[in-house]
């Protein structure tokens, strides 16, 4: 009973949390000018984005029995898979999307861009504690988003809502609702993680300075 008791309460104090640092994040007005910048941006805002819209739907879902959902171990068993697969999928979409932004606006090879993508994707998960539950680690992630990564024309790659269609897709398909509810949430549940991207892109524009992280990459690559 007090094991599951405590389940339960870790998983709402982590949810607390999270939005305490969320705000945080987003009234900080530091400037993202490095490519470690870039990757701090890249893994706060896609936690937020990606934990923060799943959190919202299935509390919306749950109505007044959110809380007593936790004591299902199926549903947080669900719950927390969910939160990880979505991040993973945010996390992708964010870094091509700050990469195809970057190359937009300075002179970035092909080969830089793909470059600097996998440097942000693989400099977040390498600091990332592996869960209990993901005992595979973030390998076949990995090895996914270098795969996709590797087919795109940095030319034509998305710089506006279209750049996160597979994380709208993410939160749909692995949000912990029953089938039968989720069918009449598409289009509802795809605009929230939509219009939380459009605040993210909104912030960046605010606070980046894309030359300065452009050569500072080509200077860190000339060195290697």
């Amino acid at each position: 009973m007090w094991q599951k008791a405590f389940s339960v309460f870790k998983d709402l104090f982590y949810f607390i949390g999270l939005a305490l640092r969320a705000l945080h994040f987003w009234r900080t007005d530091d400037p993202v000018a490095s490519p470690e910048d870039l990757v701090r941006f890249a893994e706060t805002r896609s936690k937020y984005v990606s934990q923060i819209t799943l959190y919202q739907y299935v509390k919306t879902r749950a109505g007044t029995r959110y809380t007593l959902l936790f004591e299902d171990e199926t549903f947080s068993k669900s719950l927390n898979i969910a939160k990880w697969e979505i991040y993973l999928v945010c996390l992708g979409d964010l870094c091509v999307y700050l990469t195809a932004r970057i190359g937009q606006a300075t002179s970035l090879s092909q080969d830089e861009q793909k470059a600097l993508a996998l440097y942000l994707f693989d400099t977040v998960l390498e600091d990332e504690e592996v869960p209990d539950f993901r005992p595979q680690g973030f390998d076949e992630a990995i090895k996914e988003f270098h795969t996709g990564v590797g087919r795109i024309n940095w030319d034509e790659a998305p710089v506006d809502d279209i750049a996160f269609l597979r994380s709208m897709d993410a939160l749909y398909e692995w949000a912990p609702v029953a089938d039968e509810l989720k069918k009449y949430d598409g289009l509802a549940v795809k605009n929230s993680i939509r219009f939380r991207w459009r605040h993210v892109r909104d912030q960046l524009n605010k606070i980046w300075e894309p030359e300065t992280i452009a050569q500072q990459w080509r200077d860190r690559r000339a060195a290697a």
